[in-house]
This record gives structure tokens, C-alpha cells and sequence, in this order.
């Protein structure tokens, strides 16, 4: 089947999961040489890897450089915030150059970008979107009047994984037929020798200390707060052991989370470290890979700590984890009960070599599951249908 002509809809290009399935499949797409076309409800650190693959338009306004040192001006600092909303010129223009490429249909990546998809139902052409949210991100992220545009105007949903089909279904009564199970598209790369000597070398960890890892941009949804009050618990019973959490961002609830640290880390064996482009060597540096979040539709990270060969630690209620961890009850909670976590942890950082490589098989077999071929045979399936 031939492809059409497609407009991608993203709502940022911030690095967090959604946005890198879509960088994925845009990349396999051209290697496959095809055309794409992106139009972006906001910017953020992977646009300039998006416009590689991409032909990229940016709905909202950034914030210019000039507007960024006024504010260190004190007699020129201005108390209105910059105004992102793009001015009427501009939104013209943007709908004139999308008029004129005569595109075929348009997917949006996420809900947030729904309200986006909104405006462009003028164009008139067949509106679908893949689904990477579930309850809770589906309330903050969509309007009452987007919730009605899904169910209206949306025709075709491709949910994430089970967990986000059943909240399409239940919460927003979107028809059965109209859903479709696409899980990601994630890029394994290969560790690189050294990496888990330079990670322990750099946050002081010794090597005979085990290492419980977690990664997700700092908020609510991925459970930062769980991993530390988990971290403080572990520690006062396997005191060698040493946490590090990679994701914080510079906001107030990071600031939360290192100060509450603070009171307690005596041994500085809690290490909370900013989002970092290549997070592979912290993977191959861990024992265990703590999932501690209370909504995540399906984890990436889920999938790099597998590849790496690493036991997951996970609450069954919280969403993709259970597409991929199926079967292996020994890696799942059913709650988000400190002492639970504790104890399924601990227990995993004392596995015997014969039981770890067992798990090392499993969940490296099933990571591979999720390549960029394996996806782009799922997606042409799903068109043929």
C-alpha cells in the first residue's frame, strides 16, 4: 500500500517519550524515503533533531533572545510574560503553506496536541491521533471542548497499549472500532565500554555497591517522591546501596525533591541528576531498574533497561507496564507500598547469576520486539486494514 501524504502534529519537542517515539518513526520514515511534514504546538531541545528528518513548522511563538535579557535589566524587566499565542500573520501563513502541500491526512502524536488538531479540522482532511496518555494527562492535558472534538472528529485512535485503549474506551467513549494497539518505536543503542566504571567514577559510587535506577522527566505522574522515600527506607537495610534518579528539570517540584533529599542522604548515596541526552551508560551501570511511576502508558526507559539486561521493578495499576511484563509477576507490585518495593528491590539485588540471566534473556528478547522495522510492519498492517 502506498503511503499518503501525512502532517505530523506534535505538541512540543521537549525529550521525553512521546516526542521520541515520533523522532523514531520520522527517522525510519525518510531512511525509508519518505517525505515528512511537522507542525509543532511548541519548540524545545529536539527541534533542531527533528528538522534532520523534517520539514518543521512551529505553531506558537518562542520566547526571543532580546525578550530573555530585558528581564536581567531590571529597569527594563517587564512584569507580562511573553505572549507564546501566534499572532494572526503568522497563522495565516502557516495554514497557506499546509493548504498547499495538499497533504493526504494528519496524526497528531498525544492529546495535547488536540486542540491544535482543532483548527486544523478547516483543512478538511481525515484527522487521526496516536494516544501515549492516559487518565490523569488526558484531564490536564485536553479541554472539556477537545474531549468532544475526539470523540466527533477524530477517526482513527492508536493507542499506546492496552491500558491506554481501556481508558479511550471507558473514560471518553470513544467506539471500539475506531481504536487500534500501536505500541512505540524505540532506538536500543549498544552500551559503550567504560560506561559503568565513568558513572560509578563520577558519582563516587563504589564498585562493590549496588545500583537501583530510575529515570523520567521530575513530576507527579513518574513518582520521583516514591523513589526517594523507597531509597530511604532500602538504605537503613542494605546501607552500601546507592540510588540515582536521572530526569529533573529546573522547577520547583526538582527543588522539592533535592532538598527533601538533603535532610536525609548523610552518605550522599542518593544522586538526583538533571535530563541528559545519552542516559545508556546509567543503564548498563544499574542493578535494578525502579519504575516507580503512578501513570505511564508505556515507558521507554521500560524498554532501554530491558535491552540492557537489567530486572524492572513495577506497579501493575500504572499502566504499558503490563503489555510488557507479562507473565513475569516477580517483577510487579500491586501498589505503590514503600515497604513492598522494599522488599521486591532487595530481593532482586540478590538474585542468583543463574535466576538474573534468566530475566537478562527475557527482557532483552522482548525489548528487541520494539525496533524501528517491527514498527513500521505493525503500522502497514494497521493502514491494510
Amino acid at each position: 500500500m502506498t503511503e499518503g501524504k501525512t502532517l505530523f502534529v506534535g505538541h512540543d519537542a521537549n525529550r521525553a517519550g512521546a516526542q521520541l517515539v515520533l523522532l523514531h518513526w520520522l527517522r525510519e520514515r525518510k531512511a525509508r524515503g519518505l517525505a515528512n511534514y511537522l507542525l509543532l504546538v511548541e519548540g524545545g531541545s529536539l527541534v533542531k533533531e527533528y528538522q534532520e528528518v523534517a520539514h518543521v513548522w512551529i505553531w506558537k511563538t518562542d520566547i526571543p533572545l532580546w525578550f530573555k535579557l530585558k528581564q536581567w535589566i531590571p529597569r527594563l524587566k517587564s512584569n507580562r510574560g511573553w505572549n507564546h499565542e501566534p499572532s494572526e500573520q503568522k497563522v495565516q501563513r502557516i495554514m497557506a503553506a499546509l493548504k498547499n502541500e495538499a497533504f493526504d491526512e494528519v496524526i497528531g502524536n498525544t492529546v495535547s496536541s488536540v486542540g491544535l488538531l482543532s483548527v486544523l479540522a478547516s483543512l478538511q482532511l481525515p484527522l487521526s491521533v496516536y494516544v501515549h496518555e492516559l487518565r490523569f494527562s488526558i484531564s490536564n492535558y485536553t479541554t472539556a471542548e477537545d474531549r468532544v472534538f475526539m470523540v466527533k472528529s477524530i477517526g482513527r485512535f492508536y493507542a499506546v497499549s492496552e491500558s491506554v485503549k481501556s481508558v479511550l474506551r471507558e473514560d471518553l467513549g470513544i467506539l471500539e472500532s475506531k481504536i487500534a494497539i500501536l505500541p512505540p518505536i524505540v532506538e536500543l543503542k549498544e552500551g559503550k565500554k567504560g560506561g559503568n566504571k565513568s558513572i560509578r567514577d563520577s558519582l563516587r559510587i563504589p564498585s562493590e555497591s549496588p545500583i537501583v535506577f530510575g529515570c523520567g522527566l521530575a513530576e507527579w505522574r513518574k513518582g520521583p517522591d516514591v523513589f526517594l522515600d523507597v531509597a530511604k527506607a532500602l538504605i537503613v537495610k542494605m546501607p552500601t546501596v546507592h540510588f540515582i534518579w536521572l530526569g529533573l528539570l529546573e522547577n520547583a517540584y526538582s527543588k522539592e525533591l533535592l532538598a527533601s533529599k538533603e535532610v536525609w542522604d548523610d552518605g550522599h548515596q542518593v544522586h538526583l541528576l538533571p535530563v541528559c541526552s545519552d542516559s545508556r551508560p546509567y543503564f548498563e551501570s544499574m542493578d535494578v531498574f525502579f519504575l516507580s511511576s503512578r501513570e505511564d502508558p508505556f515507558p521507554l526507559v521500560m524498554l532501554e533497561a530491558a535491552h540492557a539486561g537489567k530486572p524492572i521493578v513495577g506497579v501493575r495499576a500504572s499502566g504499558g507496564v503490563n503489555d510488557f511484563l507479562y507473565g513475569l509477576d516477580d517483577l510487579l507490585v500491586e501498589s505503590w507500598d514503600v515497604d513492598v518495593f522494599v522488599d521486591k528491590i532487595e530481593a532482586l539485588l540478590q538474585l542468583s547469576p543463574e535466576r538474573l540471566a534468566d530475566y537478562q534473556q527475557i527482557l532483552k528478547e522482548r525489548a528487541v520486539q520494539y525496533s524501528a522495522t517491527l514498527f513500521m510492519d505493525r503500522w502497514s498492517e494497521l493502514q491494510s486494514k
